[in-house]
């Protein structure tokens, strides 16, 4: 059944996707693992309050607004999703309760997160959904020495300023029971009770004096360790590991064998805050229980000089891997949404290491060239693989992706007008991708880019679409044919009423403009047909078909080295 448009010729001024969706409390944002820096949405303010600017900026920092046990933090649910990205990025999903503004709120928390060159999650992308007041007495109220976090931060906070100055260290474990919910499933509430507080008794069993152990949520202990050099923390979190695990621990419902999971920050190693060290330590938590040995992990310090993308070096690969020839195509079929026939193909960037089979994740790699200057060296060479396989195969459309840098640069036009000079029948099965974030500094400038783009045959898309700042108004200003859905919204259609309501508003205001559809990251049937059945022209995902790679083709001369200044 058709969806009643809510648009009319007379309202463009009245349709933003933004106020769309503060008004069911979502917004989107993007976590860079690596240097801990969050970047949201442009309506974060609108639905999450005015939080401190170290939780809008940094992963820890937000996580310091989570209410202990209330749930998994962000951080243990990309951890320990499993799961090896292919270059799609793995799905994460959960739900806690957070301090926002004064209110403490249930909030889902859903996206996708993308490895690194380690094959660890690097970065992710995902989007918050604000739900109801929490109640007082939702949580497990915690028994034990201590139950309030904030009482803990203080404690912690204490103890910095007495031993820092004294050049005296202070670590901070965050231990925490092994698999609690599989022994509440087998033994029950009151046995896991006291299984707890055995636990808690071995723990002080190993505690020293000076030292100090305190409960502050249903499955988590704080231990604060003074005058422990760093190359003994391994050891001691390993003591606080034995006395737990070495016997049986007997209930009313029978035996269970307990395994205890530790992470620890240090202090001033790591931070002299206390929120960054519990933070630290909480996600070091998490990371070991990701891990598949006892081992505790200890939150470090990320060191930038250390990063490749901040070293001529990395300048030297890329350009290495240009004049090698080592630059690739993966495409991705996006298909038709009513037939499944496929439409066209996405063209995504693979850089080979070198080495057999290994490939630059992707995830990192498009934000280090744009740092260093030489995105637009990497979408020239995109676009003449492109061309080379148009020319190759009359049946093949392609889309590729132009970076903001590169599409701000002028040499990027003469690139795509020199390598488009070829018969139109080309340029005409050429889709050119920019983001949103394109469109907003010089809108002018950029609409008579994308008008010079039109004329030579090719098409436009707006990639990631409903995440940004784009408005009606703004939109039609702009040549578009087809507005690409962000996936964070299509992947919970099946959970999320307002993601529902969302997404079908975001396809009837292309079919006001006449634009058509892609809706991304479609992983399931029931997406599919419900995306279909609401009029989206196109869909792409790991359903209908993953990225597969298309070796080199002769093409134009090497790209050659170039002075980075």
């Amino acid at each position: 059944m058709p969806v009643p448009s809510i648009f009319n010729a007379r309202d463009d001024h009245r349709v933003a996707p933004r106020d769309l969706l503060s008004s069911i409390g979502e917004v989107v944002y993007t976590w860079d693992i690596h240097s801990d820096a969050l970047s949201w949405g442009p309506n974060a303010v609108d639905v999450l309050g005015a939080i401190p600017d170290a939780a809008m900026a940094r992963g820890l920092g937000f996580a310091g607004l989570v209410e202990p046990g209330s749930g998994r933090s962000r951080y243990d649910a990309v951890f320990s999703s499993g799961g090896h990205d292919q270059g799609e990025g793995v799905v994460y999903r959960t739900r806690y309760a957070a301090h926002l503004a004064g209110r403490s709120m249930w909030i889902e928390d859903a996206g996708r997160w993308f490895a690194g060159t380690d094959g660890r999650p690097a970065c992710a992308r995902g989007m918050l959904r604000i739900g109801r007041p929490l109640r007082p007495d939702e949580l497990l109220t915690p028994t034990g020495e201590l139950g309030d976090r904030s009482a803990l931060l203080d404690r912690i906070g204490a103890a910095l300023t007495e031993h820092l100055p004294a050049e005296r260290s202070v670590v901070v474990l965050v231990a925490a029971i092994d698999e609690l919910a599989r022994l509440n499933d087998d033994f029950g509430h009151e046995a896991t009770d006291e299984i707890i507080s055995v636990v808690q008794d071995r723990l002080r069993s190993v505690t020293r004096r000076r030292d100090q152990l305190v409960r502050y949520s249903s499955n988590r202990f704080a231990i604060l360790l003074t005058g422990c050099p760093y190359n003994q923390v391994e050891a001691a979190s390993r003591r606080f590991s034995k006395a737990v695990g070495q016997a049986a621990i007997e209930t009313a419902r029978g035996i269970a064998l307990v395994r205890l999971r530790v992470g620890a920050a240090v202090a001033p190693d790591l931070s002299s805050h206390a929120g960054t060290l519990l933070s630290g330590a909480e996600n070091a938590l998490a990371g070991a229980k990701a891990g598949s040995a006892d081992t505790p992990v200890i939150a470090r310090r990320q060191e930038n000089s250390r990063r490749a993308d901040a070293s001529v070096g990395f300048d030297v690969s890329a350009l290495a891997a240009l004049n090698e020839r080592r630059i690739e195509l993966a495409l991705q079929p996006i298909v038709r949404a009513k037939s499944r026939e496929v439409a066209f193909h996405e063209a995504l960037l693979r850089v080979s290491l070198g080495e057999d089979g290994v490939f630059f994740a992707t995830a990192e790699l498009i934000p280090m060239l744009e740092r260093r200057g030489l995105v637009r060296l990497f979408d020239h060479r995109v676009l003449e693989l492109a061309v080379d396989l148009l020319a190759g195969e009359p049946a093949l459309t392609l889309s590729v992706n132009v970076s903001p840098h590169s599409l701000s640069d002028p040499e990027w036009l003469d690139a795509f007008l020199a390598c488009t000079s070829g018969p139109r029948s080309i340029a005409e099965r050429l889709i050119v991708e920019i983001t949103e974030t394109a469109t907003i500094d010089n809108p002018t400038r950029v609409a008579r880019l994308l008008e010079q783009i039109k004329g030579r045959g090719a098409r436009i898309a707006i990639d990631d679409f409903g995440a940004g700042h784009t408005s009606l108004r703004h939109l039609r200003a702009f040549p578009i044919d087809v507005l690409k859905i962000d996936g964070t919204f299509t992947q919970s259609l099946r959970r999320s009423t307002d993601d529902r309501f969302y997404v079908r508003t975001l396809i009837d205001l292309a079919r006001h403009l006449d634009v058509e559809t892609v809706a991304e990251w479609v992983d399931d049937e029931l997406q599919a047909t419900m995306l279909a059945d609401w009029g989206v022209t196109y869909l792409q995902g790991h359903l209908l078909g993953k990225a597969e790679l298309r070796g080199p083709v002769a093409g134009p001369g090497a790209v050659q080295a170039v002075a980075i200044g």
